[in-house]
């Protein structure tokens, strides 16, 4: 049967797959993604708040881990793909500098930020949430306010030591529902970052229009969000 979590979890082995990250080696993710998604992420959450997760046959994570302080060892992971995982300049250093603390040499961290100009300029066909950020206006200082700028993130690889530093755009699954309705609540709730900035009547017309694009859709519907990747190698 192809349920939810059947087509969350397929459709991240396929960017698992893309970046090269063995999902049966010793890989953690981590990132406040939990924090508007919880149990819809195709991982097992150790903690709510840091999302911080082990993937395969990677190492036993404690209840109290973060994305800053994993209490795992120096050198026992083999990548590290963080998504979203700060919220300032000074916590996107920190991530970063715990991430090259548990990669082994030679080893590849992948940071994630949200795409703001992917959502703010996509179309309906490329993605739903265009019926969103198609409209700017007050949305766009409040998704700005929520997501670091992305040279931020190459700056925080080189800062921490990081080598063969690459860059490039990659849609990122984040959500999967079983019917239109349960899409609707979920953007309600925050699914699209500055939902926050409309009037009551204005998410009320949006739902309505979700519904209305979505009429008549396969399911389970798996959204995607543009995101930008920065990686780098951590010396040999």
């Amino acid at each position: 049967m192809f349920t939810t979590e059947v087509a969350l979890r397929t459709a991240w082995d396929d960017v698992l797959d893309e970046l090269g990250v063995a999902r049966q080696g010793s890989v953690v993710l981590g990132g406040p993604l939990a924090e508007r998604f919880g149990a819809a992420l195709p991982f097992t959450i150790v903690d709510e708040v840091s999302g911080l997760v082990s993937l395969g046959d990677g190492p036993a994570l404690e209840p109290d881990s973060t994305v800053v302080a994993s209490g795992l060892d120096a050198a026992s992971v083999d990548a590290v793909v963080m998504v979203d995982a700060w919220r300032t300049h000074h916590e996107l250093d920190a991530v970063t500098a715990e991430a090259r603390r548990i990669v082994r040499p030679g080893g590849k961290v992948w940071l994630a930020s949200l795409n703001i100009e992917g959502l703010e300029n996509a179309t309906p066909s490329v993605r739903p949430s265009a019926l969103f950020y198609a409209r700017g206006g007050a949305v766009s200082p409040v998704v700005e306010s929520r997501n670091e700028v992305f040279a931020s993130t190459e700056l925080s690889l080189l800062r921490a030591g990081f080598r063969s530093m690459e860059t490039w755009p990659m849609d990122l699954p984040v959500a999967a529902f079983d019917d239109v309705e349960s899409y609707v609540d979920a953007v309600g709730a925050g699914m699209w970052p500055g939902i926050e900035a409309l009037e009551p009547t204005q998410v009320q017309q949006l739902s309505a229009e979700i519904r209305s694009f979505l009429s008549g859709a396969a399911t389970p519907i798996v959204d995607h969000q543009p995101w930008l990747l920065a990686s780098g190698l951590k010396p040999s």
